[in-house]
């Protein structure tokens, strides 16, 4: 797996979520994230776990180990494009979240165009589509899944939820949200790209 870290909150170390980055093959870093990990490992006894870091952006928010001037896209996107070039395709995304909420809500509807997962602390945002469906989730039952549609006509199937997403017809991106599992496996199929966010607890 590569992690891209994007600017925002990093996962709490010791973790779940960090213990999955630390995991990774390499973490391709955004901008400014970059040099928040490299700060924050070099304070940690624990830093000689973490893959190799290689930051890239606009270099607008720290150093950069490769400078892309152009503003078309944001650094998320820049890394994004890095990793694809690379052939590095089984992608997870981490630090999406917080700080400016138009930045959080940018990184995941880009995550989601691109069918990649977004791992932070409080849960997991697993992109579904119908090259990855059926969707089986091992989680617990009274674990929150929520349902991101952003397509109206997708349709959906499931076993397992409280209440069944078959038949339901997405009038807004947040109608399937708050639902809960009704046993410790879910599974999810869609006709089109949705995010299944399970939260951690």
């Amino acid at each position: 797996m590569t992690a891209i870290l994007a600017n925002g909150d990093f996962p709490a170390m010791g973790g779940k979520a960090w213990a999955l980055m630390a995991s990774a093959a390499r973490i391709v870093a955004c901008d400014g994230a970059g040099a928040r990990l490299k700060a924050l490992s070099r304070r940690q006894p624990n830093a000689a776990e973490l893959p190799p870091i290689f930051t890239i952006g606009d270099g607008d928010s720290g150093e950069v180990d490769l400078k892309i001037q152009e503003q078309e896209t944001n650094d998320l996107e820049k890394a994004y494009r890095y990793c694809l070039a690379h052939g590095w395709r089984d992608i997870t995304i981490f630090g999406a979240g917080g700080g400016r909420e138009d930045h959080a809500l940018g990184n995941i509807f880009r995550a989601l165009e691109w069918g990649v997962d977004v791992v932070g602390d409080f849960g997991t945002f697993h992109a579904l589509s119908p090259e990855n469906s059926p969707l089986a989730l091992k989680t617990e039952k009274g674990r929150a899944i929520s349902v991101f549609a952003a397509d109206p006509d997708t349709r959906m199937a499931s076993d397992g939820l409280e209440w069944p997403l078959d038949g339901v017809k997405f009038k807004s991106l947040y109608c399937a949200t708050l639902n809960r599992a009704a046993k410790d496996d879910v599974v999810l199929s869609a006709d089109r790209k949705v995010f299944v966010y399970v939260a951690e607890a």
